[in-house]
């Protein structure tokens, strides 16, 4: 995909923090107006979507491990031509909260997918993703995460974006995309959550392999 100009200015929406072994993680999602877009709601659209965040990432529903620490959030204007439109950044800093699931240490790498839904099921801007870190339900016999794992974390996730929708009027979570020549963007309707573990090879770069 080539990436060209974003069809709308809006916000970007990064957390993240520390792994076991030096190690580090994040994630992220866009905030769009629907009416006019406003660089300077950045630090009122941080204090809300930073506390919908800590309390997703601690909520026990959200099942991440303990091992993974949440230090910080993130919320930027981004211009159509993909960069900040600052140079500072809106930035909430955490003492490392742990997440609040417990039990089942995975490797660093693993992670759980999170996917934002549109109503549409192609074309441009119709599917968004995360990956969470350090999932603490681990796959049956089968290899997949049971439904009901699945169904907790999504609820839990649903939560999260009537939180951070609710934070300033006219904001809510999209999925934008850059695609040239038809870049565009749609807001995010819905929350899929799936049954296979993923896989973010840079949350495994710092750790030093030791052979016996």
């Amino acid at each position: 995909m080539v990436a060209g100009p974003f069809d709308a200015r809006h916000f970007y929406v990064q957390w993240g923090g520390k792994l076991p072994g030096g190690e580090e993680w994040s994630c992220g999602f866009r905030m769009l107006n629907t009416g006019a877009h406003n660089q300077a709601d950045g630090p009122n659209l941080l204090i809300g979507i930073g506390a919908a965040l800590a309390a997703y990432h601690a909520r026990p529903q959200t099942q991440i491990s303990d091992n993974a620490k949440l230090s910080f959030v993130k919320v930027n204007s981004i211009e159509l031509d993909g960069h900040y439109t600052l140079e500072t950044t809106n930035e909430a800093t955490y003492a490392d909260i742990a997440g609040g699931g417990t039990g089942n240490n995975v490797p660093n790498q693993m992670a759980w997918a999170v996917s934002l839904t549109t109503g549409f099921s192609r074309g441009t801007a119709h599917r968004g993703r995360f990956y969470l870190p350090l999932p603490v339900a681990l796959p049956e016999d089968n290899g997949v995460i049971s439904e009901a794992e699945a169904d907790v974390l999504r609820i839990s996730t649903q939560t999260m974006r009537t939180d951070v929708n609710a934070v300033l009027a006219g904001y809510g979570m999209a999925v934008m995309s850059r695609k040239v020549p038809t870049p565009g963007h749609r807001a995010v309707t819905g929350i899929e959550v799936g049954r296979v573990l993923d896989t973010q090879r840079r949350r495994r770069r710092s750790l030093v392999e030791n052979y016996q």
